[in-house]
């Protein structure tokens, strides 16, 4: 094994986008999966995201963006295949996702976990997350 956290690009989608799918944590509802591949495109191209690539294998990424009005950067997805886990690699991740986004005025990071998660909560602790409060997270779909 020989991981390697590099920028996610264009030609990625496809296998992010696969990877993605077999999540359930990433399904909304029965109706609303994982992001589709034109959303992933934009997540390649703002440059704030990155792939965990072993051998040309994609097994891990983290989707972030950015809100300029806000100067916030919002951690949106996070997933790494599980003989991979506990080797740095999500903090990496996250890492070179914060230090790109504060160079482009970047002042807040947001993660949001699953109440039960808590071995994200951990890790988003470890990276100096401090909790925001309980909300109850909602969505609406066209």
């Amino acid at each position: 094994m020989n991981p390697q956290v590099r920028n996610f690009r264009k030609e990625d989608v496809d296998r992010v986008h696969d990877l993605g799918t077999v999540v359930a944590e990433f399904a909304a509802d029965v109706e609303h999966k994982f992001w589709p591949k034109d959303t992933l495109e934009r997540f390649a191209e703002d440059g704030l995201s990155f792939v965990v690539e072993d051998n040309s294998t994609i097994v891990g990424f983290i989707l972030s963006v950015y809100q300029p009005v806000t100067r916030k950067l919002t951690w949106e997805n996070m997933y790494l295949s599980k003989p991979y886990r506990g080797m740095g690699l999500t903090e990496e991740c996250f890492n070179r996702s914060w230090t790109a986004a504060q160079n482009i005025g970047a002042t807040i990071a947001e993660a949001i976990n699953e109440a039960n998660n808590l071995s994200a909560q951990r890790m988003c602790k470890r990276l100096g997350f401090q909790d925001a409060g309980t909300y109850h997270w909602m969505l609406k779909f066209p």
